[in-house]
């Protein structure tokens, strides 16, 4: 297995300055002391748990650096609008009396939708 070329503490380093982000207010968002956060900027690594609370704090994803799927799109980012979806299921689950079904005339609606 190839070894990473990743450091992510100097990514880290990096989204902060972009996002002028200090590390005593990066120490605060994480409760940590800020030597923490000093010893975590000089790491190669960091344990995901560690990650996944930066990603938080800095509202970053920083698992991306590790996707081994590198042309992976994220449909929850709006950029990617250009993915149109040809299907979707619905599942609805409704309890209703018979006087509601009759009221509603939900079964001549649903049949309309789906024609």
């Amino acid at each position: 297995m190839e070894k990473s070329n990743i450091y992510i503490g100097e990514i880290i380093s990096d989204v902060m300055s972009e996002k002028k982000i200090s590390k005593a207010e990066l120490a605060r968002r994480l409760n940590v002391r800020p030597q923490s956060v000093d010893y975590m900027l000089g790491r190669k690594s960091i344990d995901t748990d560690t990650l996944y609370n930066v990603s938080v704090a800095l509202d970053y994803d920083f698992a991306q650096f590790y996707s081994i799927k590198k042309k992976q799109i994220n449909l929850d980012k709006q950029d990617h609008n250009e993915k149109k979806i040809n299907k979707a299921k619905i599942v609805v689950e409704l309890e209703l009396e018979k006087e509601d079904l009759v009221r509603l005339n939900l079964k001549k609606k649903i049949s309309s939708l789906l024609d």
